[in-house]
């Protein structure tokens, strides 16, 4: 066995302070030395630990229960020192009592080991070893903070049970889910839970366990988590500061061919958008409704829009919430997926306020403020659009420009306050005689114009003469107030301008021919 053995092997005499008797060839190659060499060495020659190893030699040789394995370093003749294993036992060689040591280089597995234990020492994970009964084997300087402990040896002596929160116990509530994988070999990745730490307090993890396996047999598992406690309070801290965002937080995403989901609204949306506690606000069941189907569309075209150039979404767009409505800003980022689906993450503001006081500006901009009525800006917006629509369908449409008669010395006579009031008493009268598909305005001064869209001359001749008649019946100043009216009818192929000038002509005429009359274009 000696001389055949795999393994080095030497022969060392306890009595001569550990000198080395004899070696084998495995050991002349090991050490480098060769076996007259080796004759020359005792054991604190190779030993790293000196004449200190002595002792521990005497105590192997006393012992008579076979091999007493034991880790040292040894320095090899190159200077070179390696991790052994040492299997050592006293045996009788020819009456001399002796010590066999079988030497096993470890230095691979001790190496191995260190690197281990710096890796699970380095990561911000807690890690820790169980057997099948729950007890810890190992666990690594974050887990051992994780449960609130100072140092690795107040843990290692308790079991996981200790840590584990109760939400782990199956129904029979004797064997947990965590024990059950270490003793059946079964994985598991991603559970989100609670773990306790040393006072009680509960804390979120997310767990991975690992089953242990020595040949055919689990021996355990490795435990590796997660403490959340942190993420946990950013979540909450995004999530209020999102709720407290003056609308609605939301994700949708559009897939490659276009058809759109919502995936995200934050808690503000279902009070926000006006749906249903019992709905839910991501569903295009709660969403159809909001919107008129033209709204929809051009909402649904902007998104793809956006989606297809990869650019941000911006858009305005009224929703049915309440039985006002309102008007919503919609505005998201952009960002494509692996899979190709583009990603909007954004918001939806009420610009309900906003959108009526522009209304209200816009309709100051376009009204006479002493009347009420529409202004000459508004006029010639609305003249235009006759004409268009008379060019597009051959709609007709006349036009009434009215003049009160000898204003400057009324209002010279009566002062500039009566003045106003006439011009209020004939605004009147013209407002009572409109539709509301008409348009009434203050051209200027002291003159008037109606448009009547879909009336012809004979109709709107009529209107006139009642008009003229109306005004000088009120009697709004003891002199008498007169209007003199110009009207006329569009004629095929006449622009707006033109009717309007022969409209102003014929109101000229009837100036010239006495006033309080109405003179046809």
């Amino acid at each position: 066995m000696f001389g055949t053995n795999s393994a080095p092997i030497l022969l060392i005499d306890p009595e001569t302070e550990g000198s080395v008797v004899d070696a084998n060839r495995k050991a002349s190659e090991f050490y480098g030395y060769s076996r007259e060499e080796f004759r020359k060495l005792h054991v604190w020659d190779i030993n790293t630990l000196g004449r200190a190893v002595l002792p521990v030699m005497r105590e192997i040789s006393s012992w008579s229960g076979g091999h007493y394995p034991q880790r040292f370093r040894h320095r090899l003749a190159d200077g070179t020192v390696r991790d052994v294993q040492v299997y050592a036992g006293p045996i009788d060689l020819v009456g001399q009592k002796l010590l066999l040591c079988v030497i096993q280089d470890i230095t691979q597995v001790i190496e191995a080991e260190q690197f281990n234990r710096l890796l699970l020492e380095s990561v911000n994970v807690g890690v820790c070893g169980i057997d099948n009964t729950g007890a810890f084997t190992f666990v690594n300087p974050e887990a051992v903070r994780a449960f609130g402990f100072l140092h690795e040896s107040e843990v290692i002596k308790l079991g996981v049970h200790r840590f584990l929160d109760g939400a782990f116990q199956t129904t029979d509530g004797v064997v947990d889910r965590i024990l059950h994988m270490a003793t059946a070999g079964a994985s598991a990745e991603g559970l989100d839970c609670l773990m306790r730490r040393e006072d009680g307090t509960p804390f979120p993890v997310r767990l991975v366990a690992s089953p242990i396996r020595v040949g055919d047999r689990v021996q355990g598992a490795v435990l590796s988590f997660n403490d959340l406690t942190r993420e946990r309070e950013r979540e909450d801290q995004v999530a209020d500061l999102i709720d407290a965002i003056p609308g609605v937080v939301f994700q949708a995403v559009m897939t490659p061919n276009g058809q759109l989901r919502v995936t995200y609204f934050n808690a503000a949306a279902k009070g926000f958008l006006g749906i249903a506690d019992s709905d839910d606000p991501m569903s295009l069941e709660a969403l159809s409704p909001l919107l008129t189907r033209a709204d929809r569309v051009g909402v649904l075209r902007s998104l793809r829009r956006s989606a297809s150039e990869l650019q941000s979404w911006e858009r305005e767009f009224q929703i049915r919430s309440g039985d006002t409505g309102k008007w919503l800003l919609g505005r998201a980022r952009t960002r494509r997926q692996a899979n190709g689906a583009v990603v909007f993450n954004g918001v939806l503001l009420d610009i309900t306020d906003r959108k009526l006081l522009e209304a209200r500006l816009e309709d100051d901009a376009l009204t006479d403020p002493l009347t009420g009525l529409r202004n000459r800006r508004h006029f010639e917006i609305a003249l235009k659009a006759s004409e268009k629509l008379q060019s597009a369908a051959g709609r007709p449409y006349s036009l009434l420009v009215i003049d009160i008669d000898h204003f400057k010395q009324l209002n010279d006579r009566y002062g500039h306050g009566a003045g106003d009031d006439m011009l209020r008493h004939v605004a009147d009268i013209l407002r009572l005689r409109s539709r509301q598909t008409d348009c009434l305005a203050r051209w200027g001064g002291e003159e008037f114009a109606l448009l009547l869209p879909g009336t012809a001359l004979a109709l709107a001749s009529a209107l006139a003469s009642d008009i003229r008649s109306a005004v000088a019946e009120a009697r709004l100043v003891a002199d008498g107030l007169t209007v003199s009216i110009g009207v006329g009818e569009v004629a095929h192929g006449e622009d707006a301008g033109a009717l309007f000038r022969r409209v102003d002509a014929a109101l000229y005429r009837a100036k010239e021919n006495g006033r309080n009359r109405v003179e046809l274009a």
